[in-house]
């Protein structure tokens, strides 16, 4: 594999190079003797390649890793890899999937799996159409980063809730930009106070790190503090250079048919 791209001066690779796909180590967040399940889910909108006879296409890529895969795909290291299938000749679509599954599987330590879409039959649905906005609540003072002693919950009684807020970002520990992003959360058990909840996910936008982690720590942090019965997490950050990341993590399994569809910011 190549070196980390991330921060340096690159060209575009004008040949397939999987070579130049870059594993970073995961961070590892425990979560107090439960099991997290979960996958990270990428759409890839700048996608194309060259046919038998020489005409591009192009295409919307999704690519699945396993949260516990060993590794992380750097996403520049990832755009780059992509670039350089631009002047490939490749026989179908079905091929292209299998090829940037091994490449990315490689690299990542774990199973992926890539599926490949054309333009016209995507299967688009709302993201987050049955889940309730929380932003309407007051904040007051943002913390300068996420603080679980935030999030508090009512009663002893049991409530089943799906909740939303387009408020989230947090920055890239390396360029220092900012990542946008919906999170979502699906939870049973006692209620969760919303002002608190909204407050605590404003508190990342000051916080550098990875999406995966931002995820981990705030499942973590929901799961420890408020003790549901169950719960689901999951984090849409926008595209960025064509790349975008949702990481998806909860109590339960999660599987591929269990994807959330693309909401507007997407």
């Amino acid at each position: 594999m190549g070196g980390n791209p991330l921060g340096r001066q690159t060209g575009i690779p004008r040949h397939y190079s999987p070579e130049i796909l870059h594993p970073m180590p995961r961070e590892k967040i425990p979560v107090d003797g439960a099991v997290m399940h979960g996958l990270d889910h990428w759409r890839a909108y700048e996608l194309s390649w060259l046919d038998a006879n020489g005409r591009p296409g192009v295409f919307v890529g999704e690519f699945l890793f396993p949260a516990d895969s060993s590794f992380l795909v750097e996403s520049k290291s990832l755009k780059l890899y992509l670039a350089g299938l631009n002047n490939e000749r490749i026989k179908d679509a079905a091929s292209a999937a299998e090829r940037i599954a091994r490449d990315l599987s490689a690299c990542c330590g774990g199973k992926a799996e890539a599926r490949i879409w054309g333009l016209t039959d995507y299967p688009d649905n709302c993201l987050l159409a049955d889940y309730a906005l929380i932003d309407g609540h007051l904040v007051g003072k943002i913390e300068d980063g996420p603080d679980a002693g935030l999030l508090e919950t009512g009663d002893e009684s049991v409530v089943d809730r799906k909740l939303r807020t387009e408020l989230f970002r947090s920055i890239c520990p390396v360029t220092g930009q900012p990542d946008w992003a919906s999170a979502a959360l699906a939870y049973s058990g006692r209620e969760i106070n919303e002002p608190g909840l909204l407050r605590y996910f404003c508190a990342y936008r000051s916080h550098a790190a990875w999406h995966e982690s931002c995820a981990e720590r705030a499942f973590h942090d929901i799961l420890s503090a408020c003790r549901p019965e169950r719960l689901s997490l999951s984090l849409h950050f926008l595209r960025r250079g064509g790349l975008e990341i949702n990481v998806y993590r909860g109590t339960a399994p999660i599987n591929p048919d269990q994807l959330l569809g693309r909401d507007a910011r997407q």
